[in-house]
């Protein structure tokens, strides 16, 4: 009975305990206050103001009171479930080592596009302790560990399963595909369907405002699809949810949804491209050298295309680039290589298209102007065994699904049976 008690006043509490310790942070800090208690273990006020800071800045959503108190619930949802994972994974003796955890953090850091030696200096710059990021790492590691070990055979994919979608697939030869990206938020029980619909449509509203749907889904998204930042790649016609398939069918290239209502959840959808299946065309590689000039306000706007001028004319070489970057305050240059041109934004991909080896371009994305230099660009190598690889794909893609419904059912097994108290 008092489980129950206090697991309705959680609900009732959170957003009032969260607006008022993310309201003043240096009490938090000071006082170091509790901000739940998940089965004994205790996630403190100081611990949930540096996630929505660390979260804030990954996801470029706008830093105001309003926003971080909205975050704020579902994201101490989420470390609530993380601390029950990590629970979960202890009680079978499942232990994760240092250099699982130092894997996780470099995953973390290229996900996010940043030097993996130069993460905890990114942190520290936004005020946040790397072992906030440990702490998610270890949890979703030992998460991962425990749902094989608990599941079994339900995630084992027999080749039956694989020949099975093969045929399918060559049996909707002529039927459109699409590669596109998810946020998902899952709906278990009645009580959470309310929660769920108002976090898709303040999500959506981020994005809409410039926030990185990639970004958003790595730290929202409950899908397994979510480490890569919702991209799932190409799905062909018949193997999508036939909601999600009838957004898609309608959503413009480039474009996101609204949110969609299907029997697990709600989902924000990401369209990047879409072909008839059959009929792929040749591949590309390409070396690229970027210069990133981030711009805030229609004046910082101007201001970032003179600069993009200024610096294209600068470039001699990719070889130049970050030093060339180096110029500019707040330029960002980087080079990136093997991109293959089919994985790319359609925008882009239009973009670089006539583009030939040496020459610079410009491209805008939300929020920031890009000076891009081909460094090298060449013909995508034939698949030796397309079928081999085919297969793979394949067998990954339905992995991914019964993963992400097996995880689905240990956690709703694990909150049935935790003790979650929400404290002022």
């Amino acid at each position: 009975m008092l489980q129950l008690i206090q697991k309705t006043k959680s609900a009732a509490l959170i957003a009032f305990a969260t607006l008022f310790f993310l309201q003043n942070p240096s009490y938090a800090q000071g006082v170091m206050r509790i901000a739940a208690v998940v089965n004994d273990d205790v996630i403190s006020a100081h611990d949930l103001a540096q996630r929505v800071r660390l979260t804030i800045a990954t996801s470029r959503i706008p830093d105001t009171p309003q926003v971080r108190s909205r975050l704020a619930s579902s994201i101490l949802r989420t470390m609530i479930d993380e601390r029950m994972k990590l629970q979960a994974a202890e009680s079978q003796g499942i232990e994760i080592k240092d250099d699982q955890i130092k894997s996780g953090l470099q995953r973390y850091a290229q996900s996010h596009k940043i030097n993996p030696n130069m993460l905890e200096q990114a942190l520290d710059q936004i005020g946040v302790d790397i072992m906030i990021l440990e702490e998610q790492a270890e949890a979703e590691i030992a998460w991962s560990i425990y749902v094989k070990r608990m599941s079994g055979q339900r995630i084992a994919v027999s080749e039956q399963e694989v020949d099975a979608a093969m045929q399918q697939i060559e049996a909707n030869k002529g039927k459109p595909e699409y590669n596109f990206a998810e946020i998902f938020l899952p709906v278990d029980t009645p009580s959470e369907e309310a929660n769920a619909r108002q976090m898709a449509e303040r999500l959506l509203g981020h994005i809409q405002e410039g926030s990185s749907f990639e970004g958003l889904a790595r730290d929202f998204s409950k899908s397994p699809s979510a480490t890569e930042g919702g991209v799932l790649g190409w799905v062909q016609s018949g193997n999508i949810d036939p909601n999600i398939e009838n957004t898609l069918e309608r959503l413009p290239i480039g474009q996101y949804s609204k949110p969609v209502r299907t029997p697990a959840g709600y989902y924000l959808l990401k369209l990047n491209d879409k072909r008839i299946s059959g009929q792929e065309t040749a591949d590309e590689i390409l070396d690229l050298g970027q210069i990133v000039l981030p711009y805030n306000s229609p004046e910082t706007k101007a201001q970032a295309q003179q600069n993009a001028q200024y610096l294209a004319q600068q470039i001699q070489a990719c070889e130049t680039i970050s030093q060339v970057a180096q110029q500019v305050p707040g330029a960002q240059g980087s080079t990136i290589e093997n991109v293959k041109m089919s994985t790319t934004l359609p925008a882009l991909r239009e973009t670089l298209a006539n583009v030939q080896k040496g020459q610079i371009t410009f491209f805008e994305r939300p929020n920031a102007l890009m000076v891009i230099m081909v460094c090298d660009r060449r013909q995508a190598a034939a698949t030796a065994e397309p079928e081999i690889a085919k297969r793979r794909e394949i067998e990954n893609r339905l992995r991914l699904e019964k993963i992400g419904r097996e995880e689905r059912r240990l956690l709703q097994q694990e909150r049935r049976s935790a003790f979650v108290d929400i404290r002022l």
